[in-house]
């Protein structure tokens, strides 16, 4: 195995940002309404579907 080179991290403390509620909902709206496409979804949906029968025997 061959060793990767990664960037060097340093230190540096990274400042916690705390949501309300309301600020995290409207995070999700957003995201939901500009990052999934109803189509799209659907399409998937139908194309993972099985339309094999399925029997226990």
């Amino acid at each position: 195995m061959e060793k990767m080179k990664l960037p060097v991290v340093r230190n540096i403390p990274i400042k916690d940002k705390w949501l309300s509620m309301d600020d995290y909902l409207k995070f999700v709206i957003f995201n939901l309404r500009y990052t999934s496409d109803g189509k799209t979804g659907r399409k998937w949906k139908r194309l993972l579907g099985i339309n094999a029968p399925f029997v226990l025997k």
